[in-house]
């Protein structure tokens, strides 16, 4: 039985971890850990490039490296290569404010460093709202290519010397220690994790494991017939691994510590023992994961990645206020995925258009099959002749934009992005160092006298996110014992340790006020979970979101919900008190500019002390 035949179950796997990728972006609360489904990919390329490796040695005692380099980039490269000109053709024409930047993003990419660049220029691939280039997710693809190329010839190298295949076990397990390790060592807990969720060498452990299963369970082996209670047992084993990861998936959250510190590693052990049990023929599971619906997508899924991340950042880019009926945005984003996907399928996979640079890179190819279609009659190959002119425009417009664009920075993201950073960095020293607060009771503009003297005596903790950062100057000037606790991108579910760091500090006061949504909604089991982790005898009160994405309309349906269920739960209706005023707002349409956010205090201070001077039972 040939590899390929062999892992057909395993495309299965692919396929679940594209569509969790996908729905990671899409819909982040529903699948919070879903950005742990790159390591099914990472774990899969280890296994299947040690066992072409080991296998070809075996046989020839030797790699053809040129024929198998050639064979790896050709179904990465030019799909890879299509993608970018067509998404550049995209921004050049209908989103120029993209351009910027551009050249270094398609150059990395290109160049398959893109993961480097990234973690030089300071790239998050964890932020929602500051502006994000459509080829963030390349990555990913970098990490793969820099593997293909450096680890054969370190297994080749280690074969050579030992003769001996083991070896290459005890390699793969020492640099996955390694790889786990300078993750732990180079995670610093509360801040940014993108150097270390980006680093080849911190995210090496994953395709290591892959490697070490291929020396201790090749898939030769699954040929050999086992006994049927053995194979009960394997199907068990197989859907609790599969369980463990879906838990995984469900609550291991990018901000945690332990995701960084030994969640990853024991995830790309977990999915490793699911990648044997799902290849082995005997379990269930390898079944399951033949069924044809399963299997139609594993086999697109490098393109469904090429593709999910264009389509999802641009379409939202463009049509910003996605709110408004949500399910049928989400529709339309996956529809563009997979047919942008299925064009690319058969173009590059099935070869159904036989069309210059899709089934080789070689010019003296491409210009020759130009020069077949340019012989035929206008009528021949009618559709193949179409194709290729739109892409040669497509190429020159993709050019024109790679001409036009310039490097810098988008001086109103930059802007706030500084703004928040030192609004963050002044909060946390005001909540360490009370002697820096303002004492004095000074008179606010818009606010009556009894509301002034009421807020800044009033013990208020805020939590949120960068919203919350972006006001807090103005919150601080009005409630001048608030403690304020801030973080970029931080959503609801993300909570649990603030909570208890603030109650341990002594800083979670009897009034609770959250400012969180914006990047994303949640389930009524988080929220029910954050309000009895608060306590039903604080008084707890909810900024309604007015971000114009999809989950709004979930996020300030959950938010009433809890305030019909709890007693202590109040809303501050932002969304509606600031909906026709879209002067106060950033180009982003969720952050506040300087005069919105003096709206977004006063708001916030006069519904506070309305609603707990009621339930004083005083007006």
């Amino acid at each position: 039985m040939t590899l390929q035949k062999r892992s057909v179950p395993l495309d299965g796997m692919r396929a679940v971890a594209i569509i969790a990728i996908i729905f990671y972006h899409l819909m982040p609360h529903v699948l919070p850990g879903g950005y742990l489904a790159v390591n099914f990919f990472f774990v899969l390329t280890g296994f299947f490039i040690t066992s072409s490796v080991i296998e070809e040695y075996a046989q020839r005692g030797k790699l053809a490296y040129k024929r198998y380099l050639s064979k790896r980039f050709h179904r990465l490269f030019l799909p890879l290569l299509w993608m970018l000109i067509v998404v550049t053709t995209y921004i050049t024409l209908f989103q120029r404010d993209l351009l910027l930047n551009l050249r270094p993003w398609l150059l990395s990419s290109l160049g398959m460093v893109n993961n480097w660049w990234q973690i030089s220029v300071g790239g998050s691939y964890f932020e929602q709202f500051y502006v994000q280039s459509p080829f963030m997710h390349l990555w990913f693809l970098s990490i793969v290519s820099q593997f293909y190329v450096i680890w054969p010839l370190i297994v080749l190298l280690l074969l050579a010397l030992y003769k001996n295949k083991r070896i290459i076990l005890y390699a793969a397990i020492g640099l996955s220690l390694f790889s786990a390790l300078a993750m732990a060592m180079l995670y610093v807990p509360g801040e940014d994790a993108s150097r270390v969720y980006y680093g080849t060498d911190t995210r090496l452990f994953s395709f290591m494991i892959g490697s070490a299963l291929s020396v201790v369970w090749p898939l030769e082996r699954l040929d050999e017939p086992v006994p049927k209670h053995i194979g009960r047992r394997l199907t068990l084993a197989g859907l609790l691994s599969y369980a463990v990861i879906g838990a995984m998936f469900s609550g291991m959250l990018d901000s945690q510590t332990f995701t960084y510190r030994g969640g990853m590693y024991l995830n790309s052990i977990i999915i490793g023992v699911a990648v044997v049990l799902t290849a082995h023929p005997a379990t269930t599971v390898s079944r399951l994961m033949r069924f044809k619906p399963i299997q139609w997508l594993g086999r697109r899924s490098f393109l469904l990645y090429l593709w999910y991340y264009p389509v999802i950042s641009l379409y939202q880019a463009k049509v910003v206020d996605t709110s408004i009926d949500p399910a049928r945005h989400i529709l339309i984003q996956l529809a563009l995925i997979f047919s942008l996907s299925e064009i690319g399928y058969q173009i590059f996979e099935k070869g159904s258009l036989n069309l210059p640079f899709t089934l080789s890179w070689r010019p003296s190819e491409a210009i020759a099959r130009i020069k077949t279609l340019g012989s035929r009659r206008l009528t021949e190959h009618l559709r193949e002749k179409i194709i290729v002119i739109i892409g040669i425009c497509s190429l020159l417009i993709a050019l024109t934009g790679f001409a036009q664009a310039q490097p810098g920075k988008n001086a109103e993201v930059q802007q706030l992005r500084e703004q928040i950073a030192a609004s963050q960095t002044k909060m946390e020293e005001m909540n360490r160092d009370d002697s820096i607060r303002s004492r004095a009771i000074n008179n606010i503009e818009g606010l009556e006298r009894q509301t002034v003297l009421f807020a800044h005596d009033a013990d208020i903790t805020f939590i949120g996110d960068s919203v919350l950062l972006s006001v807090a100057d103005q919150l601080v000037t009005i409630f001048g014992r608030a403690v304020v606790d801030g973080a970029v991108s931080r959503q609801l579910y993300q909570t649990s340790a603030v909570i208890t760091a603030l109650e341990k500090r002594g800083q979670l006061h009897d009034t609770v006020v959250v400012f969180l949504g914006s990047n994303g909604t949640f389930t009524q089991k988080q929220m029910e979970t954050f309000v009895e982790q608060v306590g039903t005898s604080r008084n707890l009160f909810f900024l309604t979101t007015n971000v114009p994405r999809i989950w709004k309309d979930s996020v300030n349906e959950q938010l009433k919900l809890a305030e019909s269920k709890h007693s202590n739960v109040h809303i501050l209706d932002w969304d509606a008190y600031s909906s026709e005023h879209d002067e106060w707002l950033l180009e982003d349409q969720v952050h506040p500019n300087p005069t919105g956010a003096q709206q977004l205090a006063l708001f916030v201070a006069e519904e506070i002390y309305r609603e707990l001077n009621d339930e004083n039972g005083s007006n």
